[in-house]
């Protein structure tokens, strides 16, 4: 799958009903970037192996690290490996002040995920 393809197979897949797009920037100051914010009821471990799922034989290898809570990685795509993308999944319980403004996500939501769409890092 061409880069493109690629990034449209994850939003779909992050766009389904079982996820929820919130605006990072309330959230965390985000702004400007690529990066999109979503939010599900999944348990953090199950959304890392949905995306891993999606990622696999579409980039060059799934180096997935894990600290402070947070799975996360850089992804080269396989097609072009210069289009790189970003994922990160955590739980949200461990963020209360992050989402202190936002108490109806944290009700109803356990996990959250950033996603950088794959683009060329330019020296």
């Amino acid at each position: 799958m061409s880069p493109d393809q690629v990034n449209q197979t994850i939003l779909t897949r992050l766009l389904a009903p079982d996820f929820k797009e919130v605006d990072g920037g309330a959230i965390y100051g985000l702004q400007g970037g690529h990066s999109r914010l979503f939010v599900t009821a999944l348990p953090r471990d199950e959304v890392v192996e949905l995306l891993s799922g999606l990622l696999d034989g579409q980039v060059t290898s799934q180096p997935w690290a894990e600290d402070y809570g947070q799975v996360h990685g850089s992804f080269a795509v396989k097609s072009d490996p210069r289009w790189v993308l970003g994922l990160a999944a955590s739980e949200i319980a461990s963020k209360k002040e992050d989402y202190a403004a936002f108490p109806d996500l944290l009700k109803q939501y356990t996990t959250e995920v950033l996603y950088a769409a794959p683009t060329v890092d330019e020296p």
